[in-house]
């Protein structure tokens, strides 16, 4: 019998961690940094320690307690999760996209487990760690995936099938077992840049046996139309356009598609764009743009932005609020605005938001939020459903999955942490570990 077990992703956004075991197989479907539910004690301004970082999460519960899938150097001595599960090649593990919640504990692997993502995800994932910001414990050996390239894990084969977010190289998965096909979607929309590809991953599943779907945008109260990159551009470009002194961007350095609209339209509008230098020498080993267009805190005199701040777009470092002192902003400067474009601190969510937007307002610094989701609504989830026409789905990376109404005759199940499930939704029992 083929099993289904959830080590994460359940009643939070993000974190998700899928295992799937066919026989003495197991693929692992995401490992992200996340906990099965609650508020995580690691939130900042809690810093991790060095060397234990897995360690700690375990002692705290908020990593999951799989045997055989961690190295045993990051683990306390004698934890009975270091002992090897079935030979090699037993276990894979395989990555649906370069964000923190789906691959951050990925670098704690044990070394002969392979780990599986995308191309263009490990490109990202490489330059992350060459610019060093990469994940803790350093990278696995990165197994590289191109699109609808299958892997052999015993009974079983994966399949890569790209889907489009808000990241290079995002991905969903095929997993052909003994007893049917599972679906998981990783995270995935159907306005943005590549609604082919998500459209292309429904018709792909379609009539599959298990779908396992992220659901972020079931708990959110969504007003107004839909936004897509369009708006964001449009949006960004009426900010560098208006503004009379200088603008200041927070986005998510990952997105590389925006960063290259973004540099193009600041460069139109007369601007340059400042990075801070970790930033700055990330997208150059990205391949966004050259060391002429890609521009480092370090390497700006701010003598230069005081004296012309009408040319200048500046990302500060969202831990670093004081340094906003140092920018030609508030009184006695022209009117500025922080373009917010999914950066960080992403929302009210977390706790750097509050300070984050109280040094805004302290310094007279107009906040203008202009991003769109990296995530399918909930209309576009349903249409998704009765498209691809599963029998059976698991609602994950949310916080409201019975908001998902599968059409007549397709199960809904909400999943427990750890528990078993079978092809047709029924308990099978508890997981180990």
């Amino acid at each position: 019998m083929v099993t289904i077990e959830f080590w994460g992703g359940l009643g939070v956004i993000g974190g998700s961690k899928v295992m799937v075991r066919d026989g003495a197989h197991r693929v692992l479907l995401d490992i992200g940094l996340d906990i099965p539910s609650g508020r995580d004690p690691f939130r900042a301004p809690v810093r991790t320690r060095p060397g234990r970082e897995l360690a700690d999460r375990l002692r705290l519960d908020v990593a999951p307690h799989i045997p055989g899938l961690f190295d045993p150097a990051a683990l306390d001595p004698g934890s009975p999760l270091a002992e090897p599960v079935g030979a090699a090649g037993d276990t894979a593990v395989f990555v649906s996209h370069p964000h923190i919640d789906h691959v951050g504990l990925a670098g704690f692997v044990r070394a002969d487990i392979p780990v599986h993502a995308h191309t263009d995800a490990v490109d990202l994932l490489r330059a992350l760690d060459a610019s060093g910001q990469g994940l803790a414990h350093g990278d696995p050996h990165w197994h590289r995936l191109d699109d609808r390239q299958r892997v052999a894990v015993g009974p079983m084969e994966v399949e890569c099938v790209a889907v489009d977010h808000d990241v290079p190289g995002a991905s969903g998965y095929l997993v052909h077992t003994s007893d049917g096909t599972l679906a998981f979607t990783g995270d995935i929309r159907f306005h943005g840049r590549h609604p082919q590809r998500s459209w292309g991953f429904t018709d792909r599943a379609a009539d599959c046996d298990v779908l396992v779907t992220e659901g972020t945008t079931l708990g959110w109260e969504t007003r107004g139309p839909l936004r897509g990159e369009a708006d964001v551009e449009r949006d960004f470009a009426a900010a560098l356009e208006r503004t009379p002194g200088l603008v200041l961007l927070s986005m998510y350095a990952r997105d590389l598609e925006r960063v290259g609209a973004f540099l193009g339209l600041a460069g139109a509008a007369g601007r340059s764009v400042v990075w801070p230098a970790p930033v700055a020498a990330f997208l150059r080993l990205a391949g966004v743009g050259g060391r002429a267009e890609v521009l480092s805190a370090a390497e700006v005199p701010l003598s230069d932005v005081h004296g012309a701040p009408s040319r200048y777009v500046v990302a500060p470092d969202p831990d670093d609020l004081p340094s906003l002192l140092d920018l030609p902003v508030g009184e006695g400067f022209p009117a500025s605005v922080l373009v917010h474009a999914n950066g960080e601190p992403l929302g009210p969510f977390e706790p750097r938001w509050e300070p984050f937007t109280d040094w805004l307002a302290a310094l007279g610094v107009e906040l203008r939020q202009i991003g769109c989701s990296g995530h399918a609504d909930q209309d576009q989830l349903h249409h998704m459903l009765e498209r691809m026409r599963p029998r059976v789905v698991f609602p994950i990376h949310t916080t409201a999955p019975a908001r998902l109404h599968p059409p007549l005759g397709m199960s809904r199940v909400l999943a427990g942490y750890g528990r078993r499930y079978d092809f047709r939704g029924r308990t099978a029992g508890r997981a180990e570990g």
